[in-house]
């Protein structure tokens, strides 16, 4: 390859780069540090961190210590799927959407055994359910993005 197809080829790349708007890495950072969130709850739930299970009565604790190995498989799904595709939304690459799309059959899967089992009255205060609606509207904003992106060609 002579020196003028290499300095081509390096002009190409930078270019590319730089056509990446600021506001994609913004919402690919505020995606990930939102879903760390929920990879936190879920590690804190499934270690059984004396300190944050201190916010929840025995009541609550023993209903989340009692989901059924699927119930559990579908909310890591959710929120490592989630956390995954955050990532990969930085990293610029489409698998982004895939890991979205995973995160949210695992978020249906998940919140479907929890409004269908027997969980205790004050998890659903109008406080929690709100936060349930934000957790449903960004899951799905973020697949919407990760498609949208992979088509203006930001995401390959």
């Amino acid at each position: 390859m002579s020196e003028q197809a290499s300095v081509k080829s390096t002009s190409a790349a930078t270019a590319q780069v730089s056509r990446t708007p600021w506001w994609f890495y913004l919402v690919a950072i505020l995606a990930i540090l939102w879903n760390s969130g929920g990879v936190m709850d879920f590690t804190m739930t499934h270690t059984q961190n004396e300190a944050y299970m201190a916010n929840f009565t025995a009541e609550q604790q023993a209903y989340f210590f009692s989901f059924p190995l699927w119930a559990n498989i579908a909310w890591a799904f959710g929120v490592f799927g989630a956390f995954v595709g955050s990532l990969l939304l930085l990293f610029r690459t489409r698998f982004a959407f895939h890991a979205f799309l995973l995160s949210l059959l695992g978020m249906i899967l998940s919140f479907a055994y929890q409004f269908v089992s027997d969980a205790p009255d004050d998890l659903y205060t109008p406080a929690t359910m709100g936060f349930t609606l934000a957790i449903w509207i960004v899951a799905l904003l973020l697949l919407w993005y990760s498609k949208r992106m992979t088509k203006k060609g930001l995401l390959k």
